[in-house]
């Protein structure tokens, strides 16, 4: 019989164990670090979770953690199976002497790196899992179906059996970069318009890029830090924050007694006002 599991990223999700017991009191969450050299990250890596369709916890992976903190993917395997062959994915070798990890089950990367693989190289890869669900830009489900199901699981050992060629390395994170730089310019259009208004595609992309640098320049390069960037440097432009009417931002970011993220909400605070009285425009 089939069953349809969650993997979900317990560093994207707050308390996810008190969650899975709030949402599904009779699921029996599995990490995927356990066991392995990462245990004591075990906190912070995947959880594996069977799932009831249309329950309480299906809804709220659809509505709230689809989109970046997990995948749904179903299976006719015993869970013990399942749970070994998706312990073996947890690290990749990058030549011959690197270990990483391998955040296979961020959704983003999910389609990345099985979409465009020749099926039977994919359905290796996906060992006992028939299906997985992934969500497109348009909120309709894209389904990716393993062809011929009679594969062999694979187990967790030191040294990973997965690799990834430079090529394919490269392919992920280049994959990666252009999909953020298009929710980037999607954000900047919904609330700035005016800041990409006349912009041909390719300097709607050069201009995110320089978003995202301006905002690493200053310490801040996770995607929600640059998502909250995008409104300071489409406002007061790309020589933020160092134009001389930039002096009350700058004092803000050099603030030593507050943490990153503070410093971030205060600059956006001050821009918010700036806004209001209008001494910048949106």
């Amino acid at each position: 019989m089939t069953r349809a599991y969650l993997l979900l990223d317990s560093h994207q999700i707050p308390n996810l164990y008190p969650r899975l017991y709030e949402l599904a009191q009779l699921t029996t969450p599995h990490s995927l670090y356990l066991t392995t050299r990462y245990a004591e990250l075990a906190h912070r890596g995947p959880v594996l979770a069977a799932v009831e369709p249309n329950s309480a916890l299906a809804r709220v992976f659809v509505e709230q953690w689809q989109e970046k903190a997990g995948i749904w993917l179903e299976s006719d395997v015993d869970e013990a199976t399942l749970v070994a062959h998706l312990r073996s994915l947890v690290h990749v070798a990058l030549g011959s002497d690197v270990t990483a990890f391998f955040r296979f089950y961020d959704p983003r990367i999910t389609r990345l790196w099985l979409a465009d693989l020749p099926a039977g190289e994919r359905d290796r890869l996906m060992g006992p899992v028939r299906l997985i669900r992934l969500p497109n830009d348009d909120g309709s489900t894209w389904l990716l179906r393993q062809e011929n199901p009679d594969q062999p699981f694979n187990r967790y050992g030191h040294a990973p059996w997965l690799s990834l060629s430079p090529e394919r390395l490269e392919h992920l994170c280049q994959g990666k970069r252009t999909q953020f730089a298009q929710r980037l310019i999607a954000h900047c259009q919904r609330y700035f318009p005016a800041s990409l208004q006349g912009l041909a595609p390719a300097a709607r992309e050069q201009w995110a890029q320089g978003c995202q640098h301006n905002a690493a320049r200053q310490g801040y390069s996770a995607e929600d830090e640059v998502m909250s960037w995008v409104g300071l440097y489409a406002c007061l432009g790309e020589t933020f924050p160092d134009a001389p009417s930039h002096d009350v931002f700058r004092q803000l970011l050099a603030e030593r007694d507050a943490s990153p993220q503070q410093r971030l909400d205060n600059v956006l605070d001050e821009l918010i006002r700036q806004l209001i009285i209008g001494e910048v425009a949106a």
